[in-house]
This record gives C-alpha cells, sequence and structure tokens, in this order.
C-alpha cells in the first residue's frame, strides 16, 4: 500500500517516513528485479547461513534509520497485522516471523502511536488511482480464467480438472503487459456440491452431469493486488427450479448494484439483496460484499445486515449475493469487484460477466 512493492519472501520491512523517502529493509535473497524506485533498500542477512539472528540485525538497523531521521518514539505508529496483508509472491514457503522480533521491536518504538495503526488501517478503505489500475489488471486477468472456465464446461470432466485448466490460463500471463506474478486460486463445485459453496469452496473428483449448475470461486493474485469473483454457470438443460434459482439470485446482485454510491450504509446494499432472496433467506448465508483488492479479503467493513458504515468513492468493494439449495440440487453466487465512484459505481470485472444461457 505505501510503496507498491509486492514481497516475495513476506520477509521484507518498510519505514514510512512523513517527510523523507521510505526505507525497505529486505531479506538477502530477496529478487531485486521488481522492487519500485523511490525507495532506499537495504539488504538484512535472512538466508545467510553466516548469521545465527537476521531478525537482531533488522532491529539494529530500524532503530539505526530512525535515530537518523530524528523521529521521537511517541511520533513512531506500527501495524503489526501488516505481516498477514496479503499473501507473499512465494505463498507457499511464507517464512514465519519469530514473535521475539515483535517485542524487539516493540521495545525500539516503545508506545506505538495508535493514530497511527487508525491510519494504517484507514489506508485499506480506499484506493488511489494506481492502485485501481493494479485492482482492474487483476480483475483483466481474472477474466482469462473465467473464459477457460466457461471453455471447459463439459459433460464428465472433472471439477479439478476445470480448475487446473483455470489456473493454467491464469499463469500464463506472467510475462504479459508488465507482469512479472500471476496466480489463481480457482474452486469448482458442480451440481450437488454447489449447494455447499455457501458454506465452504473446494474442488473435487465429480465428474460434470447434464443438467448442473457449475459454480467458481476465484481468488487471482496479479503483481500483489487481488481480485475476487465467482460466476455460476449451467451444463445443459437446467431444471425450472435451477434456472429460477439463477435469476433470484442475478436480480439480487442487481439490486445491490443499483444501491451502491457514497454515503449509503453498507447495510443499505445488503438489505436490497436480501429483499429479492427473501422467500429463500435461510439459504442465502453470508454478507452482500466485503473490502478487496490489497488480498483476497481486505480488512474494513463488510456488506452485513445492520452495517452503518457508509461507502465512499475510492472503496473497491465485492458485491456477492447467493442462495444455496440442496433441495434444489445446487446453489448460486454471482461476485463482481465493484469501484465506488463520485457519483455511483463501476464494475471492474464486467468484462468476465456472462449471463445465464
Amino acid at each position: 500500500m505505501l510503496s507498491g512493492y509486492a514481497t516475495f519472501w513476506g520477509a521484507s520491512f518498510l519505514l514510512y517516513f512523513a517527510e523523507a523517502d521510505p526505507v525497505l529493509f529486505v531479506p538477502v535473497l530477496e529478487p531485486r528485479d521488481n522492487i519500485p524506485g523511490g525507495l532506499i533498500v537495504h539488504e538484512y542477512p535472512w538466508g545467510d547461513l553466516k548469521c545465527s539472528d537476521p531478525f537482531a540485525v533488522l532491529i539494529d538497523a530500524i532503530r539505526v534509520e530512525l535515530n537518523k531521521a530524528g523521529v521521537a518514539r511517541a511520533q513512531t505508529g506500527m501495524l503489526r497485522s501488516a505481516s498477514r496483508s496479503a499473501l507473499p509472491i512465494q505463498a507457499a514457503e511464507q517464512i514465519p516471523i519469530p514473535e521475539l522480533f515483535w517485542e524487539q521491536l516493540s521495545a525500539v518504538i516503545a508506545k506505538p502511536n495508535p493514530n497511527a495503526e487508525t491510519a494504517f488501517l484507514d489506508l485499506y478503505l480506499k484506493k488511489t488511482t494506481e492502485e485501481v489500475k493494479a485492482i482492474r489488471l487483476a480483475n483483466r486477468v481474472a477474466g482469462i480464467g473465467i473464459k477457460a472456465f466457461h471453455e471447459s464446461l463439459t459433460p464428465e470432466i472433472s471439477e479439478v480438472e476445470i480448475a487446473a485448466a483455470i489456473e493454467t490460463a491464469i499463469q500464463k500471463q506472467i510475462g504479459q503487459d508488465e507482469i512479472f506474478h500471476a496466480r489463481g486460486w480457482a474452486m469448482v463445485q458442480s451440481g450437488p456440491n454447489s449447494a455447499d459453496s455457501g458454506k465452504f469452496n473446494r474442488s473435487t473428483g465429480r465428474k460434470l452431469q447434464s443438467g448442473d449448475l457449475v459454480l467458481l470461486e476465484l481468488a487471482t493474485c496479479v503483481n500483489g493486488y487481488w481480485s475476487d469473483l465467482t460466476r455460476t454457470a449451467p451444463l445443459g438443460e437446467l431444471k425450472p427450479q435451477l434456472t429460477e434459482l439463477f435469476s433470484i439470485v442475478s436480480e439480487a446482485q442487481q439490486a445491490a448494484l443499483a444501491k451502491v454510491r457514497p454515503g449509503v450504509a453498507a447495510g443499505e446494499v445488503d438489505a436490497a439483496a436480501r429483499d429479492i432472496i427473501a422467500g429463500l433467506s435461510q439459504y442465502f448465508t453470508h454478507g452482500t460484499g466485503h473490502h478487496v483488492g490489497f488480498r483476497y479479503h481486505d480488512p474494513g467493513f463488510g456488506l452485513v445486515p445492520g452495517q452503518k458504515e457508509k461507502l465512499a468513492a475510492g472503496m473497491i468493494i465485492t458485491i456477492e449475493p447467493g442462495a444455496y439449495v440442496p433441495q434444489y440440487g445446487g446453489g448460486v453466487r454471482i461476485e463482481d469487484n465493484v469501484l465506488v465512484t463520485d457519483s455511483g459505481y463501476e464494475i471492474l470485472s464486467r468484462d468476465s460477466r456472462t449471463p445465464l444461457a
């Protein structure tokens, strides 16, 4: 958020000053080819076998930079949860940050200013022009995966085979349009499995059958920025109940979208969707949306019943009503990423939207 840098190992540390260039500390093993300009970069010896305590070295380096900048302890804030803000590029091997590091860092900072932590958290809620551009790219790449989803829908193909095709299509975008990292997490549920999607998302070895509803939950990370999309599609002719279910959820999403604009309480957007799904309310088991972009689910208020926090221009949220009815043999969720604009909204994932055929 503050540096525009997508960390590889998840062990980088940023000092961000009000009146000086940011200082980025990176492990000695960190690749350097995608670190943006405008940062002072220092290495610390995580990954160097000659160093028994690289985090102690990092603490000393942080202390030196704070003293050099003349920053008083009372002027310093810390967001400990920043290490969980987003998965690093090497998500499968994110290194553990020892608890002792946080204790030692707290000793350097003494009593962090709580206003600074609040300010950090507020940064999640609104995206800058450059951040919107990056999240728009993540949505465009996700759309390539969604295209592969629709092209894969044939009888007897398994859920995991479809998921693999989607993730392959996304990862193949690396090297194009200045994309240095693209990764998708595709979860495909078909037929009766899609009725579980209100509780969890996972792909199984089930083979698709004609008459199935097929639901895709797709997380996509491109250059450190995220999209969160869901698509539901038919395979062949559906039973009337499933066709009606899709129509109800689609109408609910349109009703929720119609409410999106600055100054509207998040709970009002949620209520608009629930009013449409009222006859199946017990099967709408989650909120209508959440913040997204810096991670799959950004911190911040949700679009849930009774939420009084208000939308503001620059926020990027999901709009994702759903209903999952085992008696019907399926479930439906339609999810888009939506930028709140000065006058209303823009669907960032519009290119990948498809109606029920």
